[in-house]
């Protein structure tokens, strides 16, 4: 008799929490009938608080990895619904993913088992598609739900904006944070004054104050302020009392909220809540951005551009162009890099080299590192390109791509009754056999071609590499993490290999 290695899959939404649906109540479910069969749990998989239409979550994506790896060789769960809500992820897991790595799969409560023979259901699937049409009906009364309560000016959302908070008495109504609303207004104050968003994130750094993530205690708070952090608040209409309708919508299958690219159907309701900021200085903030957007900035290009740090306080360089005249007195454009320019909390050591001198330190090094090294990137794509065994295996791939989208054709055509569950079976099987075999002729290829690469081919692809002239921005950057520049002329250049 075969012997089970079993693990049972526990799965809870945050926004579900009756008790026949509990951690414990499918703990002790699933664990009673695998003792009461004599089927040994070796491992328990827990998503508490994850959504079953969410294809990815932490433990069932460990559980994944333990299946491929032959930890487990069965899965029990209280109910379908608790493993996916997703009715095409459904037949997935249950026609496709657990047959091809031999899990027996056990639902208790619905009185599913595959067996040893592990037969295919329809039953499942139909549970699948009751499960979807499930929570997209729940998803579209909260949606409803949402855009009436929004209409009559109540508070929907998980997160106040930075500068209000919810109501202790109303979890609905938002009233002003007194506590941080000072830096919105501050915000605005300097940037009317003339400050970019970069100098008043500067400013809110020195001032240690905390970005609004981290003072919100969000999860991946930010610790630093940027520009796009002040130009979201500058923009936000919610500070001069308003609130902004349908920007924003959410995919109930990912979960992701995104913005709706239709401008004509966003509402905007005003006077809904207490404004921060007067209107006029809002519309006068609005009014400078769209000058400055006017005026088509040039931006500049170099080699060493975003590579080079200051050695001593760790940032980035200010790259300044100026002109200088010669004795002659013709004028011409240099370049140098600069660290105590750029920013108000000076940098003691005060660095300072020009961009000429910088380049031809860093061309030098490069040449010396690539001569160090047999194969760079560029060596191995050309390889690839040019490599008979290489070829083979790309055509090996297409193969096995051609063939596991036909595998999901002829599962799809089964679902729609186009052709009996006999001929998905031989095809599908015919067509996993194919890709076992293409896997083992590119594994025998890769294996044969690791030591295949004589050194005369090295130099010379390295030699025609160097030649071609590569170095640019885009090729420094695949070679170097970062340049450190140092008082008494010191530079550490930090190779990526």
């Amino acid at each position: 008799m075969k012997e089970y290695k079993a693990g049972i899959y526990l799965r809870l939404s945050n926004k579900h929490t009756e008790e026949n649906n509990s951690i414990e109540a499918q703990r002790e479910i699933t664990t009673q009938y695998a003792m009461k069969n004599g089927y040994k749990i070796v491992k328990e998989y827990i998503d508490n608080g994850y959504s079953g239409i969410l294809n990815s979550r932490p433990a069932l994506d460990q559980m994944m990895v333990d299946i491929s790896r032959g930890y487990i060789n069965m899965v029990i769960v209280k109910d379908i619904s608790r493993l996916t809500r997703n009715k095409n992820k459904t037949g997935w897991y249950t026609e496709i993913f657990f047959p091809d790595n031999d899990i027996r799969f056990i639902s208790v409560t619905e009185f599913i088992d595959s067996g040893e023979r592990y037969e295919i259901d329809d039953t499942i699937m139909l549970r699948g598609i009751a499960n979807q049409y499930y929570i997209t009906d729940i998803s579209k009364k909260v949606r409803a739900n949402k855009k009436i309560m929004k209409e009559i000016g109540e508070f929907v959302e998980y997160y106040a904006p930075y500068g209000y908070k919810k109501d202790e008495g109303n979890k609905h109504k938002i009233v002003i944070d007194e506590n941080v609303a000072d830096n919105i207004r501050k915000i605005y104050e300097m940037y009317i004054n003339g400050q970019t968003s970069r100098q008043i994130a500067e400013y809110l750094d020195s001032k240690k104050i905390k970005t609004p993530s981290r003072y919100m205690k969000m999860k991946n708070y930010s610790k630093n302020w940027n520009a796009e952090q002040i130009n979201s608040i500058l923009k936000n209409p919610f500070y001069m009392g308003n609130t902004v309708m349908n920007k924003y919508e959410t995919n109930y299958l990912t979960k992701k909220c995104i913005e709706n690219k239709n401008r004509d159907s966003w509402i905007m309701k005003e006077n809904t809540h207490e404004a921060i900021i007067d209107k006029q200085i809002y519309n006068k903030v609005q009014e400078i951005k769209r000058r400055k957007k006017g005026k088509k900035a040039v931006k500049q290009y170099y080699l060493l551009q975003d590579l080079v740090y200051c050695g001593h306080c760790k940032r980035k360089l200010q790259y300044q162009v100026y002109k200088s005249a010669d004795k002659k007195n013709f004028l011409y454009e240099s370049a140098s890099f600069h660290c105590s320019l750029l920013y108000k909390k000076r940098c003691n050591n005060k660095i300072h080299i020009k961009e000429k001198e910088l380049n031809k330190i860093v061309k030098n090094e490069v040449m010396e590192r690539l001569n160090l090294i047999e194969i760079t990137s560029k060596v191995i794509d050309y390889y690839k390109a040019n490599h008979e065994d290489m070829k083979k295996i790309t055509a090996y791939k297409n193969e096995i791509d051609k063939l596991e989208r036909k595998k999901s054709k002829v599962y799809k055509e089964k679902c729609e009754k186009y052709i009996t569950v006999e001929k998905f079976k031989t095809e599908y099987e015919k067509a996993k056999k194919e890709i076992i075999t293409y896997k083992k002729l590119i594994e025998k290829l890769e294996q044969d071609g690791k030591n295949k690469i004589e050194e005369k081919q090295i130099k010379e692809i390295v030699q025609k590499f160097k030649k071609e002239n590569y170095m640019t921005n885009d090729f420094l950057k695949k070679l170097i993490d970062r340049i450190e520049v140092y008082s008494e002329n010191r530079i550490d250049i930090i190779f990526n290999f």
